[in-house]
């Protein structure tokens, strides 16, 4: 199987590696070298995940042949005094989103708020807010950051979404930010809108692969708090 990769070059000297035709797989490296040899990990435990939900995946992983279609380097802009990066837009990026990849997107979504749900649900308040050793957030502050992200992209991409006030519970600014993510992406089969913004290009399918990879890294953080990874 030929794996399309985007790979995505950072000022820092991070690299990003996006299995293109599976936009919740990415691979981060300190080089080009290090996120292509990590992809194929993160493909196989992106198949174990999905089969875990359903009998019925749609792909088959074999014989993974990966291939550097698109290389992005991404950047810094300033608006207003505020600094922000100029995420990778690759030329794949144009190609509007199918039914059945849509169908997928929201699939994952809605797989992904059950994960984030209940890898929360047994913690105590007390821990839920506590700064472990070693770490930058809690996990309260984890979600509440997803949050802001998730209205971010879809504002970007010219959602009418006004900010979740800072003074919602974590846990139900979640929920509505789930609501909004899911009620966008029903749409998106054929929009081949790009919106501008920012100096920053957005698509339908760049919005989804940023949002399916938003929510994997900030679940992946919180079980990082938990111990779990």
């Amino acid at each position: 199987m030929l794996i399309r990769v985007g790979m995505e070059k950072y000022p820092s000297n991070k690299f990003m590696a996006w299995a293109l035709d599976f936009p919740s797989c990415v691979a981060n490296g300190k080089d080009e070298a290090e996120a292509l040899l990590t992809l194929p990990r993160i493909l196989l435990e992106f198949d174990y995940w999905v089969r875990l939900h359903t009998d019925e995946p749609w792909f088959e992983f074999d014989s993974l042949d990966f291939h550097v279609d698109e290389t992005f380097a991404a950047s810094q802009t300033n608006q207003q005094g505020v600094g922000s990066e100029v995420n990778a837009f690759f030329k794949d990026d144009l190609r509007p989103l199918s039914e059945p990849e849509v169908r997928q997107a929201l699939q994952i979504t809605r797989w992904q708020q059950d994960e984030l749900l209940a890898g929360i649900e047994f913690v105590s308040e007390e821990q839920l807010n506590r700064i472990e050793a070693g770490q930058p957030w809690s996990i309260m502050g984890i979600m509440r950051k997803l949050v802001n992200a998730e209205v971010h992209y879809l504002q970007n991409f010219g959602v009418e979404i006004s900010q979740i006030p800072q003074d919602t519970d974590p846990i139900s600014a979640i929920d509505k930010s789930f609501e909004a993510v899911i009620d966008t992406l029903s749409e998106l089969a054929g929009d081949a809108r790009v919106v501008d913004r920012a100096q920053e290009s957005w698509s339908a399918r760049k919005l989804v692969r940023r949002l399916l990879w938003l929510r994997r890294d900030h679940i992946d953080q919180i079980r990082q708090v938990l111990g779990i990874i």
